[in-house]
Parts: C-alpha cells; structure tokens; sequence
C-alpha cells in the first residue's frame, strides 16, 4: 500500500458519524440481503424440489473464499480500502441486475445455473467488502470506538436476522421472487452512496511498504501468513474458530432435523429456536458495549468460550422434554445465551485483532482467519448430515460433541492463558 492508515485526528464526533453511516448501511444491506436469501431458498425449493435449496450459499460462500484467499488478502493491502469496497459494491449490483434479466431464462433444476454464478460472484464481492472493512476501521473511528463500531454492526445483522425471514414469506407469497432482488438492487445503491459519504482517513504523507512492492502476489500472501504463524495469539484464533465451527455445525444441520424429522414436531419449535439465536445475539452485541473497558481477556474471551460449549451440552439435553412447549421454551433460553456468548467471543477476537495486528498486515490476517474458520463447514455439514441420519438420538451428538469441545478447549487454555499474560494483548 502506498500510504500507512491513519488512526490519529478522529474526533468522538467524526467516529459516532461514521458509525452511524456504517451501522445504517449493514442494517440495509443485511435486512433486504436476508429477505433475498430467504426468498431465493423458496424459489429454488418450490422449482427443484431439492433439499439443497437452503444450503447452496453454504457450500459456494466457503469455497469462493478459499479460492479468492490469497489476492483479497493482497489487494485489501495494496490499494485504499474505500476503492476496494465501492468498486465490489457496484459490482454486486451490476451482477444483480443481470441476475434480475436472466433468471426466468432457467426453468426447474436449471435455475441453479444462474443462482450458482450469482452466489459465487456475491460471495467474491461480499469477501472484498467485509475483509476491507475490517481491515480499514483505523481509518473509520478512533481507537476508543472501534468496540462500539464492531457491536453494533453485529447488532443490526441480528435485527435483519430475526425480522428478514417473516417479511421474506409474507413478501414471497404475495409477489414472487423478482420482487427481492429489485429491493436488494435498490437497497445496495443506497448502501453504496452512503458508503461514498464516508470519510476514510490518510496520512497526508503517504510512504511506501517494503512488503507491499514485492512484485509476487504469492510473496505478499507468504508474508502475511509469516506474520500469522508468528503471532501466537491469531494462531490460537485460528485453531479455536476451526474447531468451534465444525462442531457448531452440529447446531445447523441437527436442531431442524431432530425436531421435524425425529420427534416430528412441526416447524413451530424450529422458528422459535432460530428467534431466540437472533435475539441471543442481539442482545450479546449491546451487552459488549456496557462491559467495561477495564474488564479483562477472562470476561470478554475465556468466560464466553467455556459457556459457549456447556451451552452446546447443555442443548443435547433438551431433546429428552418429549414437549413441543418444552423444548421450545428450555431450547429457546439456551440458544439464547449459547449465541449471546458466541456473539461476545466473536466481538472480542475482532476488536483484539484489529487493536493488535500491524495495520499493512490487517487485510491478510482478516482474510486467512475469516477463510480459514469458514472452509471447515462445508466438511461439518457432510459429517453431522452423516451422523444424524444414523444416529437415532441426535441429543446425544450435541452432548458429545460438547464433551469433545471442552476436551480441547481446556486443553488448550494454560497455553492460551500463558500467551495472554505474556504477550500484552490489547482487549
């Protein structure tokens, strides 16, 4: 990059203005890309019949970042971040817009063509808006605000979470799928000119990296992971996130179908599990603000990951209440606080590395931890779709797989806590 990020020079005043621009736009983006994704899954159900309808982003998401690791890394590295999020904001919506003309060119199972090449390019863009984000907050707010920033963008994604569905159905089965994605087009181009107001600040004098004029892409992209193999603390990110979202996964693939398929409840429950989650992390994302700034690693980051799993245990036992009443109401306070603390622990680790990592290598860092974290799902989804289609009490996947969690987590804490103490991690 030719120029070093500012982080000095941004007033209280300057930083609340960029939050709420920020905040504004991911509640738009999120809520109308929610009601899309929701109705996209409807619209495929209802013309393949296939169960991969609602899981097709799941598998296109991480693959495309896997793939696309290296130059995201690099290019959010090497060029002003703004640029790099304008430029992947207009082509989403360029993509929409070909979407929008193209999709009822496909009937019946060939409509996945089009959805599958919208996903992927969605999912290319998407990864260089959230990584240059990410990686551009010094230049947003200053440090004081960056915890404030980070919750409450996770606030409004939870917001969008909770109420995008219901509005989805009751949008879809009024007026169809091409009513989703002009809304999505309209939302993005607001999102897009609000992005334009903000100001992303620079040093006036603008230097060179070193490592940012190696003429290799791959040079770039193995000092960066230099840097992550050498920073104990991301290694630890890494290897708690890897972990923690295969066995999460479990949750994804095994609440809906041990409710509707094992005990055959009916979708009631399920609704009321997955409200509950959304609420858990909205409410996990305002609690982050009110803790204080004086709290240590021990409130925001350990507390969080060992409830988080007793969390998961705990959840296994639900399955046992043969009540539609009970299991939505014990189910619904343990998801509750299970995503609440997840949300936490994941405000936590992003505040950390964003507070700690070298701003020239902030984009890299963010790009392999978020890439790393993700490509395990695809693998957790075909192995607990394996599991509880055997297995005849899914309860007891949960549990174990909690117990296994807890195993390496407590396994891992005395090198974590030692790290920790040792390093001077910013919190």
């Amino acid at each position: 990059m030719d120029e070093n990020i500012a982080n000095v020079n941004i007033t209280n005043h300057q930083s609340n203005l960029q939050i709420v621009k920020d905040v504004t736009s991911n509640l738009i983006g999120s809520f109308t890309g929610g009601m899309l994704s929701f109705a996209m899954g409807l619209m495929l159900l209802s013309a393949t019949h296939s169960a991969i309808s609602f899981g097709l982003s799941m598998i296109i998401t991480p693959v495309m970042g896997l793939l696309f690791m290296i130059p995201i890394g690099n290019i959010v590295d090497t060029y002003h971040h703004k640029n790099i999020i304008v430029i992947s904001m207009i082509i989403r919506i360029i993509t929409m817009i070909t979407f929008y003309f193209t999709i009822n060119m496909f009937i019946g199972e060939y409509k996945l063509i089009p959805v599958a090449i919208f996903l992927s390019i969605d999912a290319i863009s998407t990864n260089f808006n959230s990584t240059s984000v990410d990686a551009s907050v010094h230049e947003l707010v200053n440090d004081n605000s960056i915890e404030k920033l980070t919750s409450l963008v996770q606030s409004s994604m939870a917001i969008s979470s909770i109420f995008a569905p219901m509005l989805g159905a009751a949008l879809y089965s009024l007026f169809g799928f091409n009513l989703f994605i002009i809304i999505e087009i309209v939302s993005s181009i607001v999102s897009l000119l609000i992005t334009i107001s903000m100001h992303f600040h620079y040093f006036s004098d603008l230097s060179s990296s070193d490592d940012m004029n190696k003429n290799s892409s791959m040079d770039k992209f193995k000092s960066g992971f230099e840097y992550v193999r050498n920073f104990k603390f991301i290694r630890y990110i890494i290897m708690i996130g890897v972990v923690f979202n295969f066995f999460f996964t479990a949750i994804t693939i095994g609440m809906p179908y041990i409710i509707q398929v094992q005990l055959h409840m009916g979708k009631l429950p399920i609704s009321i599990l997955d409200s509950s989650a959304s609420l858990g992390m909205l409410i996990g994302g305002l609690i982050i603000n009110i803790i204080p700034k004086s709290a240590g690693y021990n409130i925001k980051f350990i507390f969080p990951i060992i409830g988080t799993i007793l969390s998961l245990i705990l959840f296994g036992f639900i399955f046992s209440i043969h009540s539609i009443i009970g299991i939505s109401i014990v189910g619904g306070i343990i998801m509750f606080v299970l995503m609440g603390l997840i949300t936490i622990m994941n405000i936590s680790v992003q505040v950390m590395l964003q507070k700690n990592v070298q701003n020239k290598m902030l984009g890299r860092v963010m790009s392999m931890t978020i890439t790393f974290n993700m490509s395990i799902m695809p693998l957790g989804t075909l192995f607990y779709s394996f599991i509880f289609n055997k297995v005849s009490n899914g309860g007891l996947i949960f549990i174990v797989s909690g117990l296994l969690l807890l195993v390496y987590i407590l396994c891992l804490m005395p090198s974590i806590l030692r790290m920790l103490k040792s390093s001077r991690i910013k919190i």
